[in-house]
């Protein structure tokens, strides 16, 4: 099977490289121009794969899809795109095109799934292996799942990894199955959807009244790949990596810094407090200060 992969990150880079693993052949690679953008979590380059790299910003453009004709795919993969696909580029491939969502779908469709995975608490959550049918979001006959269980601190990074070995081992199982025709195909029941919103970096801004528990899971939701929790000291932004909940006197006004230990400054919340372990710049906070 002759496959064609629209990509940006480093997820959907490990499922090609899973996917030539089980015996397909990668036509080319569908991409944003380079240079990596740092804004972009997981964002990586395919050039070093030797195959050709269909560079694009609009995945649906005509010129795109001429130069997707010219490879002549059997299957489209969609791993790692953050734009719809629609109608005239999944028809290119005669045994379909398909996407992969890091929810159990028909549940938590969308966007940023792992920071809303964490900030939502939920205990358990997976890979969905689709077809791309119709141009909704991650609605599409299911191939297979892989369920990933959710620990109480976990974190972006850990979630991230979990998942990124969820995504390969469906790709591995899937892959044969899809190439002899005897993939599964499941339709998803409309009426338990459920979708996510988009988050913007802008939305990890740190509320300081809100209770230290919270924002302990809100630090953990956007760590590392994603662009950080953040908060300001005077006009100097400060990204939060890591945080833990402690106690403070609960009369300390929230966002005022009441303490500083050798893990980090102790900023007082809306109930409770955060020990800011791993904030970046690394510069000195004193106590006394006020952030936000």
């Amino acid at each position: 099977m002759v496959t064609l992969w629209v990509s940006f990150d480093v997820i959907g880079r490990r499922c090609l490289e899973a996917c030539v693993e089980a015996g397909a052949e990668v036509a080319a690679v569908v991409t944003l121009p380079g240079p990596i953008d740092t804004n972009r979590s997981g964002q990586c380059s395919f050039d070093d794969l030797g195959v050709p790299v269909i560079e694009t910003e609009d995945v649906n453009t005509p010129e795109t899809i001429a130069s997707v004709r010219e490879v002549a795919p059997d299957a489209i993969f969609v791993v790692g795109w953050s734009q719809l696909v629609r109608g005239e580029l999944f028809a290119v491939a005669p045994q379909g095109a398909f996407g992969m969502h890091p929810t159990l779908l028909p549940r938590h469709r969308g966007r940023a799934a792992i920071p809303w995975t964490i900030l939502t608490g939920l205990a358990r959550t997976g890979v969905t292996l689709f077809e791309i049918v119709d141009p909704t979001a991650d609605s599409g006959p299911i191939i297979g799942r892989r369920e990933v269980a959710v620990e109480p601190d976990e974190t972006a990074t850990t979630l991230y990894d979990k998942l990124l070995r969820a995504h390969v081992e469906l790709i591995r199982e899937h892959v044969p199955q899809i190439a002899d025709g005897t993939a599964p195909r499941l339709p998803q029941d409309a009426k338990r959807a459920s979708a996510w919103p988009k988050r913007t970096p802008a939305d990890g801004i740190i509320d300081w009244e809100t209770r230290a528990s919270y924002l302990h899971d809100w630090v953990r939701a956007q760590t590392r790949p994603y662009p950080g929790a953040f908060t300001y000291l005077g006009e100097e932004k400060l990204v939060v990596w890591r945080a833990r909940p402690i106690e403070v006197d609960p009369g300390d006004p929230a966002g005022m810094v009441v303490e500083v230990r050798s893990e980090g400054a102790v900023v007082a919340c809306g109930e409770g407090g955060l020990l800011l372990e791993e904030i970046e710049p690394g510069q000195q906070i004193a106590v006394g200060d006020r952030l936000g």
